[in-house]
């Protein structure tokens, strides 16, 4: 294959590489930013910003081109992002901490895996009305306010339960979580 690139015009690479990685880079941008139009506009800010560097592709092994890519659309689409985001307002600490694991692929998606473990320990650990309320807070982002007026509880109730949830996990975890 090696030997086909070093004999391809600049479009023609450029063609072939675009099409043959042209999903993934898809993927990655979309991941980042949850939007089709913007996602393809990073693949194509991230193909453009690749041209310079096609000569050197003629001698890459097909990985590091891969890798070459998908660096620069996950940088264009970070770039989209916070762009998005400053018009929006700022960014949050939780973003800047995942917009830096969008860096680390492999990290976060080991990160995940392990998130997703703990998640199922915890589900088995806890009834359902603890395990409801903590869903609210934690995944959904709710407020107490609006969890306690969904549920028809007391803000109170709500806080003990989470509190009460927060024990059972501990105590069945052995102490291992943090307050967080």
């Amino acid at each position: 294959m090696e030997n086909k690139r070093e004999k391809q015009s600049d479009a023609e690479l450029l063609e072939y590489i675009f099409m043959k990685y042209r999903n993934g880079m898809y993927a990655v941008a979309f991941s980042i930013l949850h939007d089709q139009y913007q996602a393809e506009d990073a693949v194509g800010d991230a193909c453009e910003k690749f041209i310079p560097y096609l000569g050197k592709c003629r001698e890459m092994e097909e990985r590091k081109i891969k890798t070459l890519l998908t660096r620069f659309v996950k940088n264009a689409a970070i770039d989209i992002y916070r762009k998005n985001r400053r018009e929006q307002g700022n960014i949050s600490v939780e973003e800047q901490e995942w917009l830096t694991d969008a860096y680390r692929p492999i990290e976060s998606y080991m990160k995940s895996l392990q998130y997703r473990e703990l998640i199922r320990e915890i589900r088995k650990i806890l009834p359902a009305q603890y395990w409801e309320v903590v869903c609210m807070r934690y995944f959904e982002g709710m407020p107490v306010h609006e969890i306690a007026l969904r549920l028809n509880l007391s803000e109170e109730n709500v806080y003990s339960r989470l509190r009460r949830a927060k024990e059972k996990v501990r105590k069945a975890l052995g102490g291992e979580m943090d307050e967080g």
